[in-house]
């Protein structure tokens, strides 16, 4: 499965304090208030999110209208821009100024999505999170009066219609997620790892339809491990990608004078390579490329068929061609870890080490 994933939101600790988010903020616990909207598990959640509603809401308005190759914009994303454009036409004034606000803010969308996790849940919308759960500290500053230009647009753009139009298109799709799965499938990730799982998080899904195919993002706010991924970037199960990089990135940190040592031909070859753009530093590209190994492994074995091995495989080679070029050597170095006894955070240094020369 294709899946656009951005290095830096996967740098947030698992261990985090609420800080200082602008003057007179209050941090609170995120409240979900919609219980409709909510599906719940023993660890494991599914919600439909308001706050990155109303932000792609937001984004899509002022001019966002990438997507993927060969893919067309997802139904209900159409359907949004649609009645936000008709909502706005009569406020031009105010949509020209939100656009020059939106173009000098030069952020990608998945600093306005781990940004958004950091709201109120509801309208109106407050900062509740501190500057120091961001994922993206640049967003603190940059988006200093984002909230209350949200508001405004909540209001203007009717969105609270806007919602209610599209909610049970939202509800649709969290009833297609499985928590039972997820949890067998985090019982096999560990056991797979050899190692204890240390993190009481619980997990939370956010379908986020308002954005490109094939984009996740994880991002981690007091008890939550958020997971906002678009269409196509999953399969309504736990997002093994995401959920590894809050373990696979602080081992690659942990070991990266091996890796700046051991993984530069690669890095070379291959970050300027369409796959890398988003991956512009050694570390970043060994934790990515570790992540996909395992990721696509882990997928194998869940699948249990000659079938799901190949798909791995295959994509594995097209990782390669496209400049991930660690994500394949890697993998056919798992098949020497599951020989092994030692746990995953043991054997990555191994890794490292036995890489082959690039290109060999």
């Amino acid at each position: 499965m294709a899946k656009e994933v951005l290095c830096g939101v996967m740098l947030i600790s698992l261990v985090g304090c609420a800080g200082s988010g602008g003057s007179g903020m209050v941090v609170e616990p995120a409240r979900f208030a919609h219980g409709a909207e909510v599906r719940r598990g023993q660890g494991y959640m599914v919600l439909a999110d308001r706050r990155e509603f109303a932000v792609m809401a937001f984004v899509n308005a002022m001019g966002y209208d990438k997507e993927a190759a060969g893919q067309s914009m997802h139904p209900v994303r159409l359907k949004v821009r649609r009645f936000v454009s008709q909502n706005l036409a009569g406020h031009p004034a105010k949509v020209g100024r939100w656009r020059r606000y939106y173009e000098t803010r030069k952020l990608a969308t998945f600093q306005y999505q781990d940004y958004a996790l950091s709201l109120s849940t509801d309208y109106p919308f407050r900062r509740v999170r501190g500057d120091d759960e961001l994922g993206y500290a640049l967003t603190a500053e940059r988006l200093r009066e984002f909230p209350e230009i949200l508001n405004d647009f909540w209001v203007t753009a009717n969105l609270e219609s806007v919602w209610e139009a599209v909610r049970p298109d939202y509800m649709a799709e969290l009833d297609k997620y499985d928590l039972d799965r997820m949890k067998a499938q985090m019982g096999f990730l560990w056991k797979y790892l050899r190692m204890t799982r240390r993190d009481t998080l619980t997990l939370v899904n956010v379908p986020n339809l308002l954005e490109t195919h094939y984009h996740a993002i994880g991002a981690h706010y007091e008890d939550y491990y958020y997971t906002v991924e678009s269409p196509g970037s999953h399969s309504y199960g736990l997002n093994i990608h995401e959920y590894l990089h809050s373990i696979v990135n602080p081992i690659v940190e942990a070991n990266a004078a091996l890796v700046r040592d051991r993984v530069m031909p690669y890095y070379d070859a291959g970050k300027d390579k369409p796959m890398c753009q988003s991956y512009r530093d050694p570390v970043c590209f060994t934790y990515e490329c570790l992540v996909r190994a395992l990721d696509h492994r882990l997928g194998a074995l869940l699948s249990d068929s000659p079938e799901g091995q190949r798909r791995a495989e295959a994509r594995m080679a097209q990782l390669d061609e496209g400049g991930l070029t660690l994500a394949l050597p890697f993998y056919r170095l798992l098949a020497d870890y599951e020989q092994s006894e030692k746990s995953f955070g043991e054997f990555v240094p191994m890794m490292l080490e036995q890489l082959p020369a690039y290109g060999k």
